[in-house]
């Protein structure tokens, strides 16, 4: 809009100044406010605005009007081509500006001198190649923001699985280290208490030591209701270790607490120790202690063996009851349990069996040695 009135306005006063027919001033003035109109259509509908000021020309050329080719239309003209040169696609672009370029200098080689139609060319062309450039301007700058677009979404897409990854493994730990400890030390707990069931003298202690059960169980409770906040059905394979972290080396320790809670439980180690990425060694033993911690849990004291084999190539952990127990024993697994041991091994490029045998349940799990997750 501007631009077609400052057009506008400067045709009034170059027409102002020049010796117009004085029988046609009315065609002189209407022309050259159509071509600043024609202003107007210059970015919305690039070619009509160029066929509006080619026919301009052209009438401006017609010697019965008895007018001259004025700098206004001419400018208008040109910014015409620069904006068909960058808002049309190239073939369609050519053709506009070669046809009209056309009539503009057989026009200016009728009424003007020779060197007028060189002029003539040269503006056609420059104007056409303002407006090229500016398109693959605009280009570059729409490929750089959408470039600069998906880098943001990268990134925070990098972030998001950061903070899941992070999440999960705050969780995983939780579930692995502060819910099997709290699970034995309730345990721990009733085992007191049936002792003190036939002394009629110690009901106090009796209730302290039943209403430490009731709170250890609530806290297990409010642990897995936790986790299942952290917790989200894609988990990113970015989950990280941490250290210390327990090791293979400290499965006697955990046996050794397991035993004190009721279960029998025995550790056979063979073959010859193999080193294993820390990530992996606490997968392996985490196999371990969440079988161990389901037996606590629901398999009635049923006696379990647990064994570690060394291999050239793999190690394997396996831990198996001996199938009398009076609940689901090893089986028994809910929230982050076997599923997400399962997901922990195959991070390290191993992997869990778990299932029913003759001699009772068993977990099976093999790792590769020395990989490094």
């Amino acid at each position: 809009m501007a631009l077609a009135l400052l057009l506008a306005v400067g045709g009034l006063l170059e027409l102002a100044l020049t010796d117009l027919d004085p029988a046609r001033p009315a065609a002189a003035v209407g022309l050259s406010l159509l071509g600043a109109a024609a202003m107007l259509l210059r970015t919305p509908r690039p070619l009509a605005c160029l066929l509006v000021t080619v026919v301009l020309v052209v009438l401006a050329h017609v010697p019965a009007l008895g007018m001259t080719l004025t700098g206004t239309l001419v400018v208008a003209f040109l910014l015409a081509l620069a904006s068909v040169g960058r808002h049309v696609p190239d073939r369609v672009s050519l053709a506009a500006v070669l046809g009209s370029a056309t009539l503009f200098v057989v026009g200016s080689a009728f009424v003007g001198r020779p060197w007028d139609v060189v002029v003539a060319l040269m503006a056609c062309a420059a104007a056409w190649t303002a407006g090229r450039l500016l398109r693959g301007e605009s280009r570059r700058s729409a490929r750089l923001s959408s470039l600069a677009d998906e880098l943001t979404t990268q990134q925070e897409q990098r972030t998001r699985e950061a903070v899941q990854g992070e999440r999960m493994r705050v969780a995983r730990e939780l579930h692995d280290s502060v819910a099997h400890l709290v699970s034995v030390m309730t345990l721990h707990t009733g085992g007191i208490r049936r002792r003190l069931d036939d002394d009629p003298e110690r009901q106090e202690e009796r209730d302290a030591l039943l209403e430490v059960e009731r709170l250890g169980r609530e806290a297990v409770g409010e642990l897995h209701r936790i986790l299942g906040v952290l917790r989200t059905d894609d988990e990113p394979a970015t989950s990280g270790v941490t250290s210390p972290q327990p090791r293979l080396a400290d499965l006697p320790q955990l046996v050794a607490r397991v035993a004190a809670a009721g279960v029998p439980v025995e550790l056979a180690v063979d073959g010859e120790e193999a080193p294993l990425s820390p990530g992996a060694e606490l997968a392996a033993y985490r196999v371990v202690q969440e079988a161990l911690t389901n037996v606590l849990k629901h398999g009635g004291g049923a006696p379990t063996r647990v064994r570690v084999t060394y291999g050239p190539a793999d190690v394997e952990v396996l831990v198996q009851d001996d199938g009398r127990a009076a609940g689901p024993g090893i089986g028994a697994s809910t929230g982050l349990g076997l599923a997400g041991i399962r997901e922990r091994v195959a991070l390290h490029g191993g992997r869990v069996e778990a299932g029913q045998t003759s001699a009772g349940f068993r977990v099976r799990a093999t790792l590769p040695v020395g990989g490094d997750a």
